[in-house]
């Protein structure tokens, strides 16, 4: 009796195993079907916040055009996977909107601010991930 509701015990284990892992395959050969995290919304939109000092109905407004930012983005790196000419239009394209966006949701001096803030972001050195680090 024992053996048996062992086995069947490890059965289900091993069904629910190989359930799990063809339900993350499918997530991961499926992108847009899942949200962007909130966390990574929320982490932008508050950087952009303490650097640009906005008001709460900025805040959400600019929650918002950063979650659809972002969503799109990935939307655009995986249908235009390979297509690197075509994800970097499709990515300017995305930029100028998101930048319309902003100038609609910012004061004037808000939007220099963040004109700056993007400008030394771009002059920033990338650096080679192969190089240096651990291990």
């Amino acid at each position: 009796m024992k053996t048996a509701f062992f086995t069947l015990l490890l059965t289900c284990a091993l069904v629910g195993s190989a359930s799990a892992q063809k339900q993350q395959s499918l997530l991961a050969e499926l992108p847009g079907t899942n949200e962007i995290p909130a966390e990574r919304v929320e982490a932008l939109t508050r950087a952009m916040a303490t650097t640009l000092h906005l008001n709460e109905g900025q805040y959400m407004r600019l929650r918002e055009a950063n979650r659809i930012k972002l969503t799109r983005l990935d939307e655009i790196q995986w249908q235009t996977r390979d297509n690197v000419a075509q994800q970097q239009a499709q990515t300017l394209e995305l930029q100028a909107q998101y930048e319309t966006e902003c100038s609609r949701i910012l004061s004037p001096s808000q939007l220099m601010a963040l004109r700056e803030e993007q400008q030394k972001k771009g002059q920033q050195p990338k650096r080679d991930p192969s190089i240096g680090g651990v291990g």
